[in-house]
Order: structure tokens, then sequence, then C-alpha cells
């Protein structure tokens, strides 16, 4: 009898570490996170809160809030002096895109300054790590000044996405991973060639409330199993 007891009590103290795992993750990767997180709930382990969002909308919550995981680019999450990440677990590899709309005609960067090409949404470079391969990107390939004009900035990536699906703009640079879940909706994408932006890693920043959080440590273990992997690696990362 006390060992059914003992059993209820830790299986109940571990839904409840459960559900007060909190983590954040970057609004451009909430489609496979929701799925790695159904998969994990499906495997036996409890809900965890999420919060999803640009970059500035996460340190803000993370410096209020008990957040114990970040899932974004890493040189974001390093460049926070207000956040101590403690450990690191490589979720995938960032890749940028230019995605553009359906009946617009678009087959290499160069197309970004033909006269077809009106608009071209990007995410805000303070704000998302895509926004920050943009402009290396348009830098780097000498495109910039040929087409600033044409450049409109929003807040995140699901913003750019959204404006190509709906042809608000004639084109975006996003990541793949929004590119391919909005395939349905545009016209197509090209990848921007990776000698024109700094190498995009994508992880699992550990806080340090992760590190004596049992639910928080059964996570990131999961994030390393192939049935995670698996996942991450079908929506581009």
């Amino acid at each position: 009898m006390n060992k059914l007891l003992l059993f209820i009590c830790v299986a109940f103290l571990t839904h409840v570490l459960a559900d007060d795992l909190k983590i954040a993750v970057g609004a451009g990767y909430k489609k496979p996170v929701v799925e790695v997180l159904k998969a994990y709930e499906e495997s036996g382990h409890g809900r965890i809160d999420v919060m999803y969002g640009n970059m500035a909308q996460i340190f803000a919550h993370a410096k209020q809030m008990e957040i114990a995981l970040v899932i974004a680019d890493k040189k974001f999450l390093e460049k926070q002096s207000e956040l101590h990440f403690v450990n690191y677990q490589r979720v995938g590899e960032g890749i940028a895109v230019i995605a553009y709309a359906k009946g617009v005609t678009f087959s290499s960067i160069e197309d970004l300054k033909s006269d077809a090409i009106k608009t071209i949404a990007m995410p805000e470079a303070k704000k998302a790590i895509y926004g920050d391969a943009g402009i290396e990107f348009l830098h780097k390939s000498t495109l910039y000044e040929s087409v600033k004009e044409k450049l409109i900035v929003v807040a995140t990536v699901p913003q750019v996405s959204s404006y190509v699906s709906t042809h608000e703009v004639d084109v975006g640079i996003m990541n793949l991973t929004a590119a391919l879940d909005n395939m349905d909706k545009m016209g197509g994408y090209i990848k921007i060639p990776q000698a024109y932006y700094t190498p995009i890693e994508i992880v699992a920043g550990s806080l340090n409330a992760c590190e004596t959080d049992n639910a928080c440590q059964a996570f990131v273990a999961f994030l390393k199993t192939p049935k995670a992997k698996e996942i991450f690696a079908k929506y581009g990362l």
C-alpha cells in the first residue's frame, strides 16, 4: 500500500512539474515545435506551456517569467547579457530563402532588382534572425542599394509569410521552415546562397531554471531522439 501511495505521489509531482514548465520559441519555428510537443506528450510526458514570438518579445518575457528553455537562433541567445544560458542543445540549421507569391516570376536573387518585383517583405533585423540574415545577404550581394526602396520591414517571419501568401508583397525573405509550411499558398521559393549570410544554428538554450527541473531535462533529452530530429528535418531544419 505504501509503495502504491509513493508511486501515486511521484506521478502527481511529475505531472505538476511538467505543467509548470514554461518554454519560449521563436515565432518562425512554431509549426515544428507544436508537432514535437505533441510527440513528446504522446510518449507519456506532461504538457509544456509555450509562448511564441519574435526575439524581442521572448527576451522581455524571459526576464519577467520563469522561462526554463528558449528555442531560437544561438547567435541571438549568446548576445543576451541579461539572460544566462548554461547549455545549448542543437535542433537544426536555419536556411534563409526568398519566397514569392503566386503569379510572380522569380528564379534568381538578381530578380529582386527587376521592375516586376515591386515589394519585398522581411522581418526586422533586431527582432528576428532572418531579418539579420536578410540584411547581411542584401549587402554582401551588393543588392541593397538597388532594392532598399522596395523593402517592407515587419516584426516576425510569420508576418512575412502571410504577406507573401496573400500577395500583399511580391516576395519575402524568411526561413525555409515557414516557406515549406505555406507552399500551397505561395508560388515557390529559392534558397539564398549560404555564402551571403552567417550560418544559422537553431538550438534549445537552457536557462538556470532548466538545470534543476526534471521536466525540462526530460524535454531536452527528447530533443535528441530520432523522432524529434525527424520532425525538425521535415520542416527544413
